[in-house]
């Protein structure tokens, strides 16, 4: 059990250095509220954390507790702007959105209920495939 936690801990981690310190440096449409930043977001959630319940460990429980190490990472530290976090205002006709460090929390907030969102319907699809894993193997005893 222990070595599992440490492993979602792990996967966190991964996911974290990933989405924040890799991908920004890499690709500059992170910064901001655009399409391609919430894809990103996205894909790398759903990619790590299907790989690792299925690898490590499928409980939900695990994952919360890796997800409270995943935004104390995100509230350490975060660039400027990356997945809107810390923007205020909007991007339309001619406005601008800037960066501003009181909404910092608001767009932390953000970024982790749509990775527990995430994270849940990944669980979600695991255990139905482990169920559905179950009752084909019942069917052909």
């Amino acid at each position: 059990m222990r070595k599992a936690i440490l492993k979602v801990l792990l996967s966190d981690f991964i996911l974290y250095v990933l989405q924040f310190l890799i991908i920004p440096l890499l690709y500059s449409k992170v910064f901001g509220r655009r399409n391609e930043a919430t894809a990103v977001l996205c894909i790398t959630t759903v990619i790590i954390t299907l790989i690792a319940m299925i690898a490590f460990s499928d409980k939900m429980r695990f994952w919360l507790l890796g997800l409270i190490f995943y935004t104390t990472l995100i509230f350490l530290y975060a660039p400027e702007g990356a997945y809107g976090v810390g923007l205020r205002g909007l991007d339309l006709d001619g406005m601008h959105s800037y960066y501003d460090y009181s909404t910092r929390y608001i767009g932390i907030a953000i970024v982790v209920i749509w990775v527990l969102i995430l994270q849940l319907l990944v669980w979600c699809f695991v255990k139905l495939l482990k169920l559905i894993k179950f009752i084909v193997g019942k069917l052909k005893k």
